[in-house]
């Protein structure tokens, strides 16, 4: 003879109807919803944490929920690179952030900004929008820069804050069309060949989130410090690149959220100045140590 059923919820036995779930049998009354205390009746429910849940109740109470509109996340969503969920279909309803790639919904939406950026609540909220806020952290880059080994023998730096017009004009002047920061400089030539060099100024996008600000400048900076040296005959990709390592050293160096991103944007970068640039004086300074690439890059005025 079989042995009689014991309810899982009072640890009685059972002489009437039973239910069975969750390897366990239950008194209808006792399998109740962990949430409102109600039995659940019918063969679905959700499991969370080893509790039982009525489907409704755990939608409302323990389903995370979309960051954009709210909606509980019962079927297929999406992860951003910061842990952000939504609903799959506003990846295309949306449009992302310039700066950190999160999604900007309506109610986010800058109204009356002009230029092409468009920026989420979170890169807005640390936003570089003026000169004062800007020379501080410009000085303690420029100590950051001298404590890889890069030297201006005492050159006055100074830092412009533009708008996106105002840089284009700028960055036209080098021969390039998209970049966040320039470095201005004029070159004196006799007969022909360049002799001499001048720093006349750097300037980075008005508006950047904080922690992309500051690796632009650094990028900057170490233009400056290619130029202040006379280290004038590299290719594009070297350049760029060793300008690129820069940033990437300091944004590795902060270790926080916004560093990591902005340190793997560099890494995953298919440009073919720029992202492979960066990957191989990035090889070059891994082999050497950075100190001594850096040292040899000023003696010799080469790439190693």
């Amino acid at each position: 003879m079989p042995a009689q059923p014991v309810c899982k919820g009072c640890g009685q036995p059972i002489s009437g109807n039973y239910l069975t779930a969750m390897d366990a049998c239950w008194h209808p009354e006792h399998f109740v919803c962990a949430a409102c205390g109600r039995p659940i009746n019918g063969i679905h429910f959700q499991l969370y944490q080893g509790q039982p849940y009525h489907v409704e109740c755990y939608n409302q109470a323990i389903a995370p929920r979309c960051a954009y509109c709210g909606r509980p996340l019962v079927e297929e969503y999406l992860i951003d690179h910061w842990g952000t969920r939504f609903c799959k279909e506003h990846q295309h309803q949306f449009p992302h952030c310039s700066y950190c790639g999160r999604l900007v919904p309506p109610q986010e939406q800058e109204t009356g900004r002009s230029g092409e950026e468009i920026r989420c609540a979170v890169c807005r909220g640390t936003a570089i929008e003026s000169a004062e806020e800007a020379r501080p952290i410009f000085k303690k880059l420029i100590q950051w820069v001298g404590s890889q080994g890069l030297r201006y023998n005492s050159l006055p730096l100074t830092l412009e804050l533009c708008g996106r017009e105002k840089l284009a004009y700028y960055l036209s002047e080098r021969g390039q069309n998209h970049s966040l920061g320039a470095t201005m400089s004029k070159t004196y030539s006799l007969d022909g060949r360049v002799v001499r060099s001048e720093v006349t100024g750097v300037a980075v996008l008005l508006g950047l989130p904080a922690t992309l600000f500051q690796g632009v400048t650094v990028h900057e900076l170490g233009h400056v410090w290619l130029i202040v040296q006379g280290i004038q005959d590299l290719p594009s990709w070297a350049e760029e690149g060793f300008c690129e390592l820069l940033s990437y050293r300091y944004y590795s160096g902060l270790n926080t959220p916004e560093g990591r991103h902005h340190a793997a944007s560099i890494e995953r970068n298919s440009d073919p100045v720029y992202g492979e640039g960066f990957r191989r004086i990035r090889a070059r300074a891994d082999a050497m140590g950075f100190q001594r690439f850096v040292e040899a890059l000023q003696s010799t005025k080469r790439l190693p």
